[in-house]
């Protein structure tokens, strides 16, 4: 969510007076914060991640995992330029142009047991037109945030940080992409590429239609029903057929035997 300044001090080599503005902007931290909901899993024809699950190791942030539905990301920007840099709009790019179906592979429904925190910002990466919104509780979707009537802007001073989270969903469609920020410095305009860690793409997928097609899905024992099944930290493995059929037999559906 957006909030308040943060004041840092830039090294020697760094200068204001030595920055040109391409290089206004500093990209201090790119970080995924989602903690639950739905995840897929690529590749685990061997079944071995259901070990890693009930052995308590972190899985969120592995490399063969996509955030399914929806993804939220803090981003964390400086200023570097003697003069204030106004960000006027966060643009996603899509690679290819568009995003593909999603793929099949193993679902990871992982809800969470409290309220998550609101989020000020999301995109609708799979739109014809992704834009940055603000986000209004209770509302399907908010004004635009950085173009329109209402349209605002993000303002770093010298030495100046600003994070903010960002909050993209896709209900169709497979997606991989970059934002390009697009801000104005000492009376021109500039353009910077948002990556992931290692200029690798944001990467986000909706879901199959129909969770009977997914291979298998892994769930925890608290969204299950059934005498003594729940255990912290504990997990079940269905095939998503299996998954599915008791889904629709019951809410909450009876915890798997053994």
């Amino acid at each position: 969510m957006l909030t308040g300044a943060v004041k840092a001090i830039l090294p020697l080599d760094r200068l204001p007076d030595q920055i040109s503005p391409q290089n206004a902007i500093d990209v201090v931290e790119v970080r995924d914060v989602k903690t639950n909901g739905r995840y897929l899993v690529r590749g685990d024809t061997n079944g071995h991640f259901a070990t890693v699950l009930n052995a308590g190791k972190e899985w969120r942030h592995r490399a063969d995992i996509i955030d399914v539905n929806d993804a939220e990301w803090m981003i964390t920007l400086q200023g570097r330029a003697a003069q204030q840099v106004r960000i006027t709009d966060i643009v996603p790019q899509l690679e290819g142009g568009k995003c593909s179906s999603p793929p099949g592979g193993d679902l990871v429904d992982a809800p969470g047991q409290g309220v998550t925190d609101v989020v000020p910002l999301e995109v609708a990466i799979d739109s014809p037109q992704p834009t940055m919104t603000s986000y209004a509780k209770g509302r399907k979707s908010g004004e635009p945030y950085f173009t329109g009537p209402k349209a605002k802007q993000i303002t770093l001073n010298q030495n100046e940080s600003q994070a903010f989270l960002i909050h993209a969903t896709s209900g169709r469609g497979h997606c991989r992409w970059r934002y390009r920020v697009h801000y104005q410095v000492g009376g021109g305009t500039a353009e910077m590429t948002l990556s992931r860690a290692g200029g690798k793409p944001f990467e986000l997928t909706g879901e199959l239609p129909g969770i009977g097609r997914y291979r298998s899905v892994h769930f925890p024992s608290f969204t299950c029903a059934g005498t003594g099944s729940y255990a912290p930290g504990k997990w079940f493995t269905q095939t998503g057929a299996e998954y599915a059929r008791a889904q629709r037999r019951r809410n909450p559906s009876p915890c798997p035997q053994g």
